[in-house]
């Protein structure tokens, strides 16, 4: 009943007021009223290929209307007149009925015919991109009008399957070897209609600097000259995974017998040599003899006559050493493409093989606490702010706690803003293994200054500013005007402090909060050091402290001086230690001296340890005690090496009667066995402290 009563509100609504005419106003016979007739429909088709149709339906005589689509799905509910349904369709042609309904119920149905039809995608865009870390994997991503989805094809394998890659989102594909392959992509109407792109991409895997041997996937062919050609640098395991390289891979080259002075073997470079910032090459090298010169050669791929070559000498029988090659000489005009290397130059082969790994672009010094400003090796690239500028130059004051030859120049000019400072970029970030107290020399024309000091981690998150967030900063006060003073900066006194936090970044603010004087400041050896600081040469010796004046006395052949540890690692992991090479026919009781500043308070102690690193095992190494005034009150015990290439530690037991006397040289002789000279073989000692 309640459909009868919505055909004739319907019935009602579409007839028009004609009964204002009649006066008898008669009554409509519902029975009367036949079915309705022509029934079909209009439709609206969207053209974005969403398959959405509007459906109006038509025809004469009915109240309502109803639409089967004509697709299997359920008909639509009851339409009034002049109203419409819409419903998405997938391509094809389909027989769309209308249903439609008079007043007195009576129904007809019609069919209308619809055909959908797809466009072709438009404006078919892809990107292919290389992965930054996998030469062998690209990501593609498309777009285009009209487009429901996308295939990609990669077109490694014949029979491959399409990988389905919808708009917005990206598919990746890793290859199993280089070459040129099309990158077929079809973008889907979701009809039959599509559209569709090839592109050609290249899989390369680049052979450059640095070079460790590691790859599974890189060409490594090296061919060799002047004897044994062809036989290359093959690579292999590791022969003696041991001191300064544990890696799995290294290259191998066999000199053969009666080969020239100049053999040797080459490879050349996909990328030319990149000297913009780094002029030295290392390379790690296992020779079975010391003394052998290694010749490091880079040619130009065109001409082999536009080249630049260096030499150095191992050190080491039968171990793994780093060998370093100046390159300064380069000119920034040429590309040096080919990598030559010569083993034992110029001397005939005699079968005998070196090992080399890890080739790489190198800088003999880093930047890094402490900084004295002394180097050679370096550019300290200073960056002011605000009005401030700094560089390094002679010190205008070699006198008092200062007399070294460079310090730093800041200058906050005139008008300069309070904040103006200079900026250095550290390669190695703080290190808090002497405490977390950075000590600087200063020089400030006036006293009672503000020196900020910052470190910044210049990774983090930039403030408003722009500037890192995080970082940690101290003020101090100069106490002297116009003389080199010493302050200290605690930096566990700055709350957000973090020990964890690589701080890279030094940056030094003059006379903090105030306009620029135009006025200059200097300042030097800037290294972090803790409150219980040694301030004398005395047992035990780290040589860690920059602050200190390490008198050593090398004699009879020696060369000894403290360097940056060059292997921290095993049971030394320290940043200095003293080097002491016993050079070329030195005398074999070559050794040298290092002066304390008193004697020795042994305090019941009577041995004395030392970390050793010799490139020998079981060679005699003499620890030598001497009186300041007699150098006939003395006392020495010798201890063998027992490995080699790898440090450990020595002890030297003294008897009671030795200990029983004052002594403040401490004296290192390294392999003293009588008629063997030195043979340019290099030593490395540190911590020499008394012990139980």
């Amino acid at each position: 009943m309640k459909k009868y009563y919505k055909i004739i509100f319907a019935f009602l609504l579409a007839l028009p007021f004609a009964g204002c005419e009649s006066d008898d106003r008669e009554l409509v016979d519902l029975e009367q009223v036949e079915a309705p007739a022509n029934l079909g429909a209009t439709f609206q088709i969207t053209q974005d290929n969403s398959g959405l149709v509007e459906i109006t339906p038509t025809g004469e005589g009915a109240a309502l209307y109803s639409v089967d689509f004509g697709d299997g799905s359920t008909p639509s509910e009851e339409i009034k007149v002049g109203e419409s349904v819409e419903h998405i369709y997938e391509e094809g042609e389909y027989e769309i009925e209308v249903t439609g309904t008079n007043i007195n119920g009576k129904t007809a149905t019609g069919t209308q015919p619809l055909t959908v039809s797809f466009l072709a995608p438009e404006d078919l865009e892809t990107e292919i991109i290389k992965d930054a870390d996998d030469n062998y994997t690209v990501t593609v991503s498309a777009s285009a009008t009209n487009a429901a989805m996308f295939e990609v094809y990669f077109g490694e394998n014949e029979d491959e399957e399409a990988a389905l890659l919808m708009p917005g989102e990206t598919v990746s594909y890793t290859y199993s070897s280089i070459g040129a392959y099309n990158i077929r992509v079809v973008a889907l109407s979701g009809g039959a209609a599509t559209t569709e792109v090839t592109e050609e991409i290249s899989i390369t895997d680049p052979l450059f600097l640095p070079i460790d041997f590691e790859s599974e996937t890189l060409n490594y062919t090296f061919n060799n000259f002047g004897g044994g050609e062809g036989a290359g640098a093959p690579i292999i395991d590791n022969p003696d995974p041991s001191g300064v390289n544990t890696s799995d891979k290294v290259a191998s080259y066999t000199k053969p017998e009666g080969s020239e002075t100049w053999a040797g073997t080459t490879i050349a470079l996909d990328e030319p040599i990149n000297f913009s910032s780094e002029r030295y090459i290392s390379m790690d090298v296992w020779s079975p003899e010391a003394g052998t010169d290694v010749v490091f050669k880079v040619e130009n791929l065109e001409n082999a006559d536009l080249f630049v070559e260096a030499t150095a000498t191992t050190k080491v029988d039968e171990g793994w050493e780093t060998l370093t090659f100046d390159m300064n000489e380069f000119d920034p005009s040429i590309e040096y493409g080919r990598i030559v290397l010569f083993f034992n130059f110029d001397v005939p082969g005699s079968g005998e093989t070196y090992y080399f790994d890890n080739i790489e672009t190198t800088r003999l010094e880093l930047i890094k606490l402490p900084i004295d400003f002394e180097s050679e090796n370096l550019t300290y690239e200073w960056g002011g702010f605000g009005g401030a500028g700094a560089g390094v130059i002679d010190n205008p004051d070699m006198s008092g706690i200062n007399s070294s030859t460079k310090v730093t120049e800041l200058g906050k000019g005139e008008g300069a803003e309070g904040w103006a400072g200079v900026s250095l970029n550290l390669d190695e970030p703080l290190s808090y293994e002497n405490g977390t107290i950075v000590k600087m020399k200063t020089w400030s024309p006036e006293a009672g200054v503000p020196i900020l000091l910052k470190f910044e981690d210049s990774d983090s998150e930039p403030d408003g500013n722009g500037n890192p967030s995080v970082f940690v900063e101290v003020t101090q006060n100069t106490t002297v005007a116009e003389e080199w003073e010493e302050l200290s900066f605690d930096l566990s006194t700055f709350e957000a402090f973090d020990e964890n936090i690589d701080y890279d970044r030094l940056i030094v603010f003059y006379d903090f909060n105030s306009p620029g004087e135009g006025t200059n400041f200097y300042f030097d050896d800037v290294r972090m050091t803790s409150e219980d600081e040694p301030t004398s040469v005395m047992l035990p010796v780290g040589f860690e402290n920059s602050g200190l004046n390490y008198e050593l006395t090398p004699f009879e052949g020696a060369d000894s001086t403290v360097e940056e540890n060059p292997f921290q690692e095993g049971i030394n992991t320290s940043s200095t230690v003293v080097r002491s090479t016993k050079t070329e026919g030195a005398l074999f009781y070559a050794g040298t001296t290092l002066q304390l500043d008193g004697p020795i308070e042994f305090n019941g102690n009577n041995k004395i340890s030392v970390k050793v690193y010799s490139p020998k095992a079981d060679i005699p190494v003499r620890v030598k005690l001497e009186n300041n005034d007699d150098s006939g009150i003395f006392a020495e015990v010798d201890a063998n090496t027992t490995v080699a290439n790898q440090w450990e530690e020595l002890v030297f037991e003294f008897s009671d009667e030795q200990i029983a006397q004052e002594y403040s040289k401490v004296i290192l002789f390294f392999e003293i066995i009588e008629g063997v000279p030195g043979d340019g073989s290099t030593y490395y000692y540190d911590d020499i402290q008394l012990t139980n």
